[in-house]
């Protein structure tokens, strides 16, 4: 699913109207619409994160939001992109995702891994 059609869905979901969006970031409706109609890739991660304040997200929902953001984009959020450079280790274990073409399985199991050390 493209960036603009999740948010659509997760904006009317929340009964919130292209004007409402619009007013809470200070930008205008067309924006909001050529967004949803795909013919921008995605907000900035500022507006993005005042849509996740007014459409009330939890956490988890956040967090999609800005994932789905990231993938239109085909960059990573600003704040992970400075934890990456600024940790060698972290920089070096992607590297090896991505050379060993990790696929989902393995990468949920270290997902689910790191949530526990994070609880611990």
């Amino acid at each position: 699913m493209s960036f603009g059609r999740y948010f659509r869905k997760l904006r009317t979901s929340k009964h919130t109207t292209q004007k409402q969006v619009a007013e809470k970031i200070g930008k205008t409706t067309m924006l909001v619409s050529s967004i949803e109609t795909n013919n921008n890739k995605s907000f900035s991660y500022y507006d993005l994160k005042k849509n996740s304040e007014l459409l009330g997200l939890s956490e988890e929902k956040h967090r999609e939001l800005f994932r789905e953001a990231a993938r239109a984009r085909e960059n990573l959020p600003p704040y992970l992109l400075k934890y990456v450079n600024g940790h060698d280790e972290v920089y070096e274990l992607l590297e090896i995702f991505v050379d060993k073409h990790m696929g989902s399985d393995s990468l949920k199991k270290i997902v689910k891994y790191a949530e526990e050390l994070r609880n611990v």
